[in-house]
């Protein structure tokens, strides 16, 4: 895996002047990132922070709310919210390295191109070749169906500026969300299959108790499903009809963890803009920073009444279609 050599030369791009701040619920993260060479404040003294600096939060214990919020309204803030994903410290500091090693000009960059594509008159995005291949081909090949109501969320710059707040998920990928109780092609469609090598479960901050129980079950099932390598999915008419890895079939235990109600239907398409981060991607964290480092994942449930989970596809070609 790549070394940090410098941290603030790939910090520098958010904040180019001034100290850099890593402000955290968790005493061992803190200590690592001063390790890094990060300036340590812990999450109960971010009053001492004077006003305009320049923070990495990382949340590890607390999910993000309104009142954590509040603390930062007069400064920059990059924020991690590994607490949504995985806490533990494994997963803590695997996220913290990621976040270091990230290039966010080449993400941002990556942004701006997709949003320029999506602008544009095309009304199909083909993920895999423009051809479909053969049955017997375990070839990703996904085509999107883009609608008029289609919005991006994304941060396509680099620097950021006081009272910012940005999520790590907004500066390493694009986010096209619906509804679960969205229907018809209005915001996007999805059919055919994909081979993905990464699988997430995500926790919203206003999850209910009931979603907390389906949660707890989704991460023991994303450990399973990626100890058995590629996950196949098959989409139809942007339902998942099929899930599948090491010649397990998962359809079932998904449809359960994401909420039955929502049977399955893909409510994120993702587009990656962290590319450069994936030569020293493991798929084996449940990171947040995994997430925008394939070329796109599809996300499953909302994360309040069952788990959100992202399936990333780390490599494909792609074709913006009229």
């Amino acid at each position: 895996m790549q070394d940090i050599v410098n941290p603030a030369g790939c910090l520098r791009q958010i904040f180019p002047e001034g100290d850099i701040v890593a402000v955290t619920d968790d005493a061992p993260l803190g200590s690592e990132a001063a390790g890094h060479g990060l300036r340590y404040v812990s999450l109960d003294d971010v009053a001492t922070l004077p006003a305009g600096s320049n923070v990495v939060l990382f949340l590890s214990h607390n999910l993000i709310s309104k009142k954590i919020r509040i603390l930062f309204k007069h400064h920059r803030v990059l924020v991690v919210p590994i607490a949504s994903f995985d806490g533990t410290p494994e997963a803590a500091r695997y996220t913290l390295r990621m976040t270091l090693l990230t290039d966010y000009l080449k993400a941002a960059e990556t942004a701006t191109y997709w949003i320029d594509g999506l602008r544009s008159p095309a009304k199909k995005v083909v993920f895999g070749p423009l051809a479909a291949p053969g049955e017997s081909a375990d070839v990703t090949r996904l085509v999107c169906s883009l609608g008029p109501s289609l919005t991006v969320d994304a941060w396509p710059h680099a620097e950021i500026g006081v009272g910012d707040w940005v999520s790590i998920g907004s500066c390493c990928e694009l986010s096209i969300t619906k509804q679960p109780s969205s229907n018809g092609d209005d915001i996007f469609s999805m059919e055919g299959t994909v081979y993905a090598s990464g699988v997430l479960v995500a926790r919203d901050p206003r999850s209910t108790e009931a979603g907390g129980v389906r949660i707890r079950r989704a991460h023991q099932l994303r450990t399973e499903m990626t100890d058995l390598g590629s996950i196949t999915l098959s989409l139809k008419d942007n339902v998942l009809v099929s899930a599948s890895a090491g010649g397990k079939d998962f359809t079932e235990r998904l449809l359960d963890v994401t909420n039955p109600d929502h049977g399955l239907q893909a409510l994120e398409l993702g587009i990656g803009t962290n590319l450069a981060l994936l030569p020293n991607v493991d798929w084996r964290h449940n990171s947040q920073l995994n997430e925008g480092a394939g070329v796109m994942h599809i996300g499953f449930g909302e994360g309040i009444t069952g788990a959100h989970m992202d399936f990333i596809i780390p490599e494909s070609d792609h074709h913006f279609l009229p």
